[in-house]
């Protein structure tokens, strides 16, 4: 006799009778309900245990440093332990960083060959009414994208060469690579690819028709004092991660 038959005899035996079908019906109800199997969701692709969701990523994903690949899929990065020697470096496309709400998956270079250059070719001359001319608004800018959507429009130096969906990030996004630069580094060197250097780094955030916000790598410093047109500094591109 089968597990369940034996319940089904159970069933009748405790509910069932003859004479009041009903309560046959009940435990035939009773039967479909025990052994009915839960909904499934339905299941999402997986490497190395981190579910990729619609957006590629999926929401409760940890804090930390993560490899991106090609294929979109991603692989935790445990800082002062390295990654498992099966990963291939040319498979990887970025490096992401999850922190609380925020996120950003990393380019593996500099732009133009890692050289110093301008931000634009020119002064902003458009009516813009996105400066940040003080530095509580400036390092609370998280519109990488939108403001290099403006420096496009102004004229971003042909030098800085962007994939799909890269940006120049943000003072605001800039501190958070600043913040996890350590463990950034590690993973990035780690398949071979540059580190953020102890530079000056370009942002998106303007502080004026002239001038745009820096971030020296090194130490954590803002400055809003250079001309996006004249001064030279690098520029790592930066894409979305969590959506």
């Amino acid at each position: 006799m089968t597990e369940n038959q034996e319940l089904k005899l159970q069933l009748l035996d405790k509910f069932a009778n003859i004479e009041k079908p009903e309560t046959v019906d009940f435990c035939k109800a009773a039967f479909d309900w025990i052994t009915e199997e839960p909904i499934a969701k339905p299941k999402a692709p997986v490497r190395d245990g981190i579910a990729n969701g619609p957006c590629g990523i999926m929401e409760e994903l940890p804090d930390g440093i993560y490899y991106v690949l090609a294929d979109g899929s991603v692989v935790p990065f445990i800082p002062d332990m390295g990654v498992d020697g099966s990963l291939d470096g040319s498979q990887v496309r970025y490096v992401g960083i999850k922190w609380g709400s925020r996120s950003l998956k990393v380019a593996l270079h500099d732009a133009a060959d890692g050289e110093e250059i301008t931000l634009t070719s020119g002064k902003d001359i458009t009516k813009y009414d996105g400066y940040k001319d003080n530095y509580l608004d400036a390092v609370a800018d998280w519109n990488g994208k939108a403001n290099t959507e403006h420096l496009k429009a102004i004229g971003l130096n042909k030098e800085i060469v962007l994939a799909d969906g890269e940006y120049i990030p943000s003072l605001g996004e800039m501190y958070l690579i600043y913040l996890n630069r350590k463990a950034l580094n590690q993973a990035l060197e780690l398949i071979g690819s540059d580190p953020i250097k102890d530079d000056w780094y370009w942002t998106s955030t303007e502080f004026s028709a002239t001038n745009a916000w820096t971030l020296y790598l090194s130490n954590g410093g803002a400055y809003s004092g250079d001309t996006k047109a004249s001064y030279t500094y690098r520029v790592r591109p930066v894409s979305a991660f969590i959506s």
